[in-house]
Protein backbone atom coordinates (compact mmCIF):
# COMPACT_ATOMS: atom_id res chain seq x y z
CA UNK A 1 0.00 0.00 0.00
CA UNK A 2 1.11 3.56 -0.72
CA UNK A 3 2.64 5.63 2.09
CA UNK A 4 1.14 9.11 2.51
CA UNK A 5 3.42 11.76 4.04
CA UNK A 6 2.55 15.27 5.25
CA UNK A 7 2.89 17.79 8.08
CA UNK A 8 -0.02 18.52 10.42
CA UNK A 9 -0.79 20.08 13.81
CA UNK A 10 -2.03 18.20 16.86
CA UNK A 11 -5.53 19.06 18.09
CA UNK A 12 -7.81 18.17 21.01
CA UNK A 13 -11.54 17.44 20.67
CA UNK A 14 -13.68 16.11 23.53
CA UNK A 15 -10.53 15.38 25.58
CA UNK A 16 -9.10 13.19 22.83
CA UNK A 17 -6.06 13.83 20.68
CA UNK A 18 -6.04 13.82 16.87
CA UNK A 19 -3.97 14.76 13.87
CA UNK A 20 -5.95 16.05 10.89
CA UNK A 21 -5.23 14.57 7.47
CA UNK A 22 -4.96 17.52 5.04
CA UNK A 23 -6.51 15.82 2.00
CA UNK A 24 -9.66 13.97 0.97
CA UNK A 25 -9.03 10.36 2.01
CA UNK A 26 -11.90 9.02 -0.11
CA UNK A 27 -10.31 10.45 -3.25
CA UNK A 28 -6.67 9.71 -2.46
CA UNK A 29 -7.00 6.29 -0.78
CA UNK A 30 -10.16 5.08 -2.50
CA UNK A 31 -11.70 3.84 0.76
CA UNK A 32 -14.46 4.89 3.14
CA UNK A 33 -15.57 4.00 6.66
CA UNK A 34 -13.30 3.19 9.60
CA UNK A 35 -10.08 2.67 7.65
CA UNK A 36 -7.28 0.64 9.31
CA UNK A 37 -3.84 2.22 8.92
CA UNK A 38 -0.26 1.93 10.04
CA UNK A 39 0.72 5.44 11.12
CA UNK A 40 3.87 7.20 12.23
CA UNK A 41 3.84 10.59 13.93
CA UNK A 42 7.11 12.33 14.85
CA UNK A 43 8.86 8.96 14.65
CA UNK A 44 6.32 7.12 16.85
CA UNK A 45 4.69 4.20 14.97
CA UNK A 46 1.31 2.63 15.83
CA UNK A 47 -1.80 1.11 14.26
CA UNK A 48 -5.29 2.62 14.40
CA UNK A 49 -8.46 3.22 12.43
CA UNK A 50 -8.95 6.65 10.90
CA UNK A 51 -11.80 8.67 12.38
CA UNK A 52 -14.25 9.90 9.70
CA UNK A 53 -15.37 13.54 9.99
CA UNK A 54 -17.55 13.61 6.88
CA UNK A 55 -17.09 14.20 3.15
CA UNK A 56 -13.75 12.41 2.98
CA UNK A 57 -12.17 14.34 5.88
CA UNK A 58 -10.41 12.15 8.46
CA UNK A 59 -8.41 12.40 11.68
CA UNK A 60 -5.71 10.08 12.96
CA UNK A 61 -6.60 9.31 16.62
CA UNK A 62 -3.70 9.62 19.06
CA UNK A 63 -3.74 7.98 22.50
CA UNK A 64 -2.46 9.76 25.61
CA UNK A 65 0.42 7.29 25.86
CA UNK A 66 1.56 8.31 22.37
CA UNK A 67 0.92 12.05 22.38
CA UNK A 68 2.87 12.45 25.65
CA UNK A 69 5.95 11.77 23.50
CA UNK A 70 5.29 14.67 21.12
CA UNK A 71 6.46 18.26 21.03
CA UNK A 72 3.45 20.29 19.93
CA UNK A 73 5.26 23.61 19.45
CA UNK A 74 5.58 22.91 15.71
CA UNK A 75 3.80 20.93 13.02
CA UNK A 76 4.37 17.20 13.22
CA UNK A 77 5.83 14.94 10.56
CA UNK A 78 3.09 12.42 9.80
CA UNK A 79 2.83 9.42 7.50
CA UNK A 80 0.42 6.53 7.15
CA UNK A 81 -0.51 3.69 4.86
CA UNK A 82 -3.76 1.76 4.62
CA UNK A 83 -3.53 -1.86 5.83
CA UNK A 84 -5.90 -4.81 5.52
CA UNK A 85 -6.67 -4.98 9.25
CA UNK A 86 -5.32 -4.14 12.68
CA UNK A 87 -2.91 -6.62 14.21
CA UNK A 88 -3.11 -5.58 17.86
CA UNK A 89 -5.67 -8.28 18.66
CA UNK A 90 -6.22 -10.52 15.69
CA UNK A 91 -2.58 -11.29 14.78
CA UNK A 92 -2.57 -14.25 17.19
CA UNK A 93 -6.19 -15.27 16.75
CA UNK A 94 -7.02 -18.99 16.62
CA UNK A 95 -10.03 -18.07 14.45
CA UNK A 96 -10.47 -16.99 10.84
CA UNK A 97 -13.23 -16.08 8.39
CA UNK A 98 -13.33 -19.77 7.42
CA UNK A 99 -13.27 -20.87 11.06
CA UNK A 100 -15.09 -18.32 13.27
CA UNK A 101 -15.61 -18.88 16.97
CA UNK A 102 -19.17 -20.03 16.22
CA UNK A 103 -21.99 -20.01 13.68
CA UNK A 104 -24.54 -17.39 14.71
CA UNK A 105 -27.81 -19.31 14.70
CA UNK A 106 -29.23 -17.48 17.71
CA UNK A 107 -28.45 -14.86 20.35
CA UNK A 108 -28.52 -15.41 24.11
CA UNK A 109 -29.32 -12.11 25.79
CA UNK A 110 -26.83 -10.57 28.25
CA UNK A 111 -27.39 -7.44 30.33
CA UNK A 112 -24.56 -4.96 30.68
CA UNK A 113 -22.83 -5.24 34.08
CA UNK A 114 -21.97 -1.52 34.20
CA UNK A 115 -22.82 1.63 32.24
CA UNK A 116 -20.68 1.93 29.16
CA UNK A 117 -20.08 -1.80 28.70
CA UNK A 118 -22.47 -2.16 25.76
CA UNK A 119 -19.64 -2.85 23.30
CA UNK A 120 -18.20 -5.70 25.33
CA UNK A 121 -21.67 -7.15 25.94
CA UNK A 122 -22.65 -7.02 22.25
CA UNK A 123 -19.46 -8.88 21.36
CA UNK A 124 -20.16 -11.47 24.06
CA UNK A 125 -23.68 -12.06 22.71
CA UNK A 126 -22.41 -12.43 19.14
CA UNK A 127 -19.48 -14.68 20.07
CA UNK A 128 -21.54 -16.75 22.53
CA UNK A 129 -19.07 -16.30 25.40
CA UNK A 130 -18.95 -14.34 28.67
CA UNK A 131 -18.22 -10.63 28.98
CA UNK A 132 -15.12 -11.48 31.04
CA UNK A 133 -13.78 -13.63 28.19
CA UNK A 134 -14.36 -10.80 25.73
CA UNK A 135 -12.54 -8.35 27.99
CA UNK A 136 -9.53 -10.67 28.17
CA UNK A 137 -9.36 -10.74 24.37
CA UNK A 138 -9.78 -6.96 24.14
CA UNK A 139 -7.31 -6.34 26.97
CA UNK A 140 -9.57 -3.58 28.22
CA UNK A 141 -10.66 -2.21 31.59
CA UNK A 142 -14.21 -1.44 32.68
CA UNK A 143 -14.59 1.49 30.32
CA UNK A 144 -16.53 2.22 27.16
CA UNK A 145 -14.71 0.82 24.13
CA UNK A 146 -14.44 2.46 20.72
CA UNK A 147 -16.20 1.29 17.58
CA UNK A 148 -12.81 0.49 16.05
CA UNK A 149 -12.01 -1.79 19.00
CA UNK A 150 -15.34 -3.58 18.53
CA UNK A 151 -14.55 -4.15 14.84
CA UNK A 152 -11.05 -5.35 15.68
CA UNK A 153 -12.49 -7.88 18.14
CA UNK A 154 -15.03 -9.13 15.59
CA UNK A 155 -12.07 -9.75 13.29
CA UNK A 156 -10.31 -11.66 16.06
CA UNK A 157 -13.32 -13.95 16.47
CA UNK A 158 -13.35 -14.62 12.72
CA UNK A 159 -16.68 -12.94 11.94
CA UNK A 160 -17.13 -11.63 8.43
CA UNK A 161 -18.82 -8.23 8.44
CA UNK A 162 -19.48 -5.16 6.36
CA UNK A 163 -18.76 -1.50 7.06
CA UNK A 164 -21.06 0.71 9.12
CA UNK A 165 -23.99 2.07 7.10
CA UNK A 166 -25.51 5.36 8.26
CA UNK A 167 -29.29 5.29 8.71
CA UNK A 168 -29.65 9.10 8.69
CA UNK A 169 -32.78 8.95 10.84
CA UNK A 170 -34.74 7.03 8.22
CA UNK A 171 -36.47 3.66 8.36
CA UNK A 172 -34.07 1.01 7.08
CA UNK A 173 -34.27 -2.70 6.36
CA UNK A 174 -31.72 -4.22 8.70
CA UNK A 175 -29.80 -7.36 7.68
CA UNK A 176 -30.56 -10.58 9.54
CA UNK A 177 -27.72 -9.95 12.02
CA UNK A 178 -25.96 -6.69 12.79
CA UNK A 179 -24.52 -4.41 15.44
CA UNK A 180 -26.35 -1.07 15.56
CA UNK A 181 -25.13 2.22 16.98
CA UNK A 182 -28.10 4.06 18.49
CA UNK A 183 -28.67 7.30 20.37
CA UNK A 184 -28.67 7.00 24.14
CA UNK A 185 -29.64 9.61 26.74
CA UNK A 186 -26.12 11.02 27.03
CA UNK A 187 -24.04 9.22 24.39
CA UNK A 188 -24.32 6.62 21.67
CA UNK A 189 -25.05 3.02 22.60
CA UNK A 190 -24.48 -0.33 20.87
CA UNK A 191 -27.11 -3.05 20.48
CA UNK A 192 -27.38 -6.34 18.56
CA UNK A 193 -30.12 -7.04 16.04
CA UNK A 194 -30.84 -10.65 15.05
CA UNK A 195 -33.74 -12.15 13.13
CA UNK A 196 -36.35 -9.51 14.01
CA UNK A 197 -35.30 -8.87 17.63
CA UNK A 198 -33.27 -6.06 19.19
CA UNK A 199 -30.92 -7.18 21.97
CA UNK A 200 -30.25 -4.03 23.97
CA UNK A 201 -27.66 -4.57 26.76
CA UNK A 202 -29.36 -1.89 28.87
CA UNK A 203 -33.08 -2.47 28.19
CA UNK A 204 -33.60 -6.12 27.30
CA UNK A 205 -34.97 -7.89 24.21
CA UNK A 206 -37.19 -5.59 22.14
CA UNK A 207 -39.52 -6.27 19.22
CA UNK A 208 -38.97 -2.81 17.75
CA UNK A 209 -36.68 0.17 18.05
CA UNK A 210 -37.34 3.87 17.25
CA UNK A 211 -35.91 4.31 13.75
CA UNK A 212 -35.09 7.96 14.46
CA UNK A 213 -32.65 6.80 17.16
CA UNK A 214 -30.76 4.53 14.75
CA UNK A 215 -27.44 6.15 13.85
CA UNK A 216 -25.76 3.36 11.88
CA UNK A 217 -25.48 -0.41 11.61
CA UNK A 218 -22.93 -2.99 10.50
CA UNK A 219 -23.95 -6.34 9.06
CA UNK A 220 -22.53 -9.52 10.57
CA UNK A 221 -22.50 -12.13 7.82
CA UNK A 222 -24.08 -15.42 8.92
Amino acid sequence: MMMHTFKSAFLIESNRGYVKIPFNVWDVCGQKGLIPVEAEIAGVAFECRLVPKGNGNYYIPVTKEIYKKFDFSEELDVKFKVIRGLSRINSNSPYSKDNPIRKIDGITYLRQPWNGSCGQVCLAMIAGISVDEVMKVMKCAKTQVSISKVIETLDYFGFSHGAFVYAKGKKVQLPKCCIANVRGKEKSHLIVYHDGKYFDPAHGILDSYPYEDMISYMEINI
